[in-house]
């Protein structure tokens, strides 16, 4: 019957086991740092699209105001806003839509954001445009007041002026006309000049963008607030 015999066991050196030691664990670190480098590239990786979607929704809401499609390009701009809450830009570019479409008191809401930033040229263009909504709502006084503060930030700007004045000597004329023309005042409203549109870039910072949080979180409180509360039902007692 043959005989299995057990090999010896390897007999190292103290100094050879050390060594090895010292290598294998010089390769688990680089394992592990490329496997952090990895991790790293798939995150930068998979974040890509989301930078891309709001570029790309914004692109695409800037179309569709070319066009004249003013209701499409402000849901476009929704859907990127829903994406980044902060962007000064993308709220900007809501309003500019909502004045489009006439709904005055909300492109307010969104240009008064503008007024967050530390950008003294976007802050005096963000009034310019309030003070042109104040204007075709027929608030002479809210666009007085807007077109003032527009040339507090920027004492230079021409079209503002030119505004102000013009809203100055339709409240003046508006306060000299009889109540009962009112047929009168429907067609000089319809041939009075317009004021035009100003469209800016905002240069932000964090700060400004921790501002924009803010005011929205507050602008949300303020909106649940004036909901009305639903009225408990009386349940009437089983007897």
């Amino acid at each position: 019957m043959d005989m299995i015999l057990n090999p010896k066991p390897e007999i190292r050196n103290p100094k050879q086991f050390l060594n090895s030691k010292f290598q294998n664990s010089n390769l688990d670190k680089h394992s592990d740092s490329n496997l952090i480098a990895k991790i790293f590239f798939i995150l930068i990786v998979s974040l890509l699209p989301l930078f891309a979607d709001v570029g790309s929704l914004m692109r695409k809401g800037n179309g569709l105001m070319r066009k004249g499609k003013y209701e499409e390009a402000l849901k476009t701009y929704e859907q990127a806003q829903v994406l980044e809450p902060d962007n000064i830009k993308i709220h900007y570019n809501m309003a500019r839509a909502l004045y489009k479409m006439g709904k005055f008191p909300e492109a307010i809401s969104e240009f008064e954001l503008g007024l967050l930033t530390r950008d003294k040229k976007f802050q005096a263009n963000t009034f310019y445009n309030i003070g042109n909504c104040k204007f075709k709502q027929g608030d002479f006084d809210g666009a007085i007041n807007a077109y003032k503060n527009a040339l507090l930030f920027n004492n230079k700007d021409i079209k503002a002026k030119q505004n102000l004045e013009l809203c100055l000597k339709l409240k003046e004329e508006r306060k000299n006309q009889p109540e009962s023309d009112s047929t009168k005042q429907q067609q000089q409203k319809q041939e009075q000049p317009q004021p035009q549109e100003r469209i800016s870039k905002p240069e932000m910072s964090r700060e400004d963008a921790n501002r924009i949080l803010e005011a929205l979180k507050n602008k949300e409180k303020e909106q649940k607030k004036k909901q009305p509360k639903p009225e408990r039902e009386k349940v009437e007692k089983d007897w």
